[in-house]
């Protein structure tokens, strides 16, 4: 039977197609692609593939253009992308998406290609695409919180402790105003990390009109002022942790480890199954600190393509750097 393939993809099959695919994650959804269109230079893509008019495959991603030059990527900024694929789609579907995303890398103005495969899907499917290995760090839930709190390593436990005997408290971001917050103090801890942030007002405006069941920003006060947040992502049954942000009056207090162990919490008591805080993108001390918490690694991979004139760029920007 034939497969059609197209860049055509109606939001409404998108979201029906996320919804059967166990292997799906917030970051390959319509919310994720039209968030971070918002932000400047990007915009969302896809490649559909449909049997007799039904959809029953999908490669979501992102274009960014800088500079008359473009990239390509599923998903963005150190989530989970790839193919989403229907229970009925056909053994080659995976592979008929990559092949036709390669041939959108291939033209002149598209310097990298990259998607993250955290399903899986592609393995064996990838000619033309180099490949790295990652690590996520996952927390399996299904038991009771204290013996996920016995499995916190006991520098944790101290810290949650400290920043409690302080006086810090944890709430719920209800507000705008409480989501430009966290933006400012995301704003604040780039400057500390020496990047870039990216991430606009209006992007974190749409984020609170997200809504609660998707969006989850917990907020850490001491002497009524907010001193960290923590940002998660509600999927099924994944609390997929993306930032966790503190101010630099706040970081000898604990209150990171005190809103981490407060999500775990409520994502016991909401029955989900897993707390995903992601990869560490190889920094010693972040993985340190995630695996602080019980997880475990999971691994899986990122595939890519850079052009050999974006390298040879890339080096030269290096050296000079």
């Amino acid at each position: 039977m034939g497969m059609d393939l197209s860049t055509v993809l109606a939001e409404s099959e998108w979201n029906a197609l996320v919804a059967k695919d166990d292997g799906a994650s917030f970051f390959q959804t319509p919310t994720w692609s039209s968030l971070v269109a918002l932000l400047p230079g990007w915009s969302a893509a896809a490649l559909a593939a449909r049997v007799n008019g039904r959809l029953v495959a999908a490669l979501p991603f992102l274009r960014h253009t800088r500079r008359g030059l473009m990239t390509l990527e599923s998903m963005p900024f150190g989530t989970y992308g790839g193919v989403l694929l229907s229970p009925s789609a056909a053994p080659y579907a995976a592979s008929e998406l990559l092949e036709a995303f390669a041939r959108a890398a291939a033209a002149p103005r598209v310097s990298a290609a990259r998607v993250v495969d955290f399903a899986g899907r592609l393995a064996g499917d990838s000619t033309g695409f180099e490949s790295r290995r990652n690590e996520a760090q996952i927390l399996e839930l299904g038991r009771e919180f204290d013996e996920l709190w016995n499995g916190f390593k006991p520098s944790v436990r101290n810290k949650v402790r400290k920043a409690s005997n302080a006086g810090v408290t944890v709430r719920l971001a209800v507000s705008l105003e409480d989501f430009l917050t966290y933006h400012g103090m995301l704003e604040e801890c780039s400057t500390r990390w020496g990047v870039g942030n990216v991430f606009t007002r209006d992007f974190f405006a749409a984020l609170f009109e997200s809504g609660s069941e998707r969006v989850q920003v917990l907020l850490a006060v001491h002497d009524d002022l907010v001193i960290a947040g923590d940002l998660n992502f509600l999927w099924k049954d994944t609390v997929f942790n993306w930032g966790n942000v503190s101010r630099n009056s706040a970081r000898s207090l604990g209150a990171n480890s005190l809103l981490h162990a407060h999500a775990i919490e409520l994502a016991v008591e909401g029955e989900r199954r897993t707390y995903n805080l992601g990869s560490s993108a190889g920094i010693e001390g972040v993985e340190s600190f995630k695996s602080a918490f019980g997880t475990r690694k999971v691994s899986y991979r990122t595939y890519f393509v850079e052009k050999r004139w974006y390298r040879a760029l890339k080096s030269v920007v290096a050296r000079r750097a």
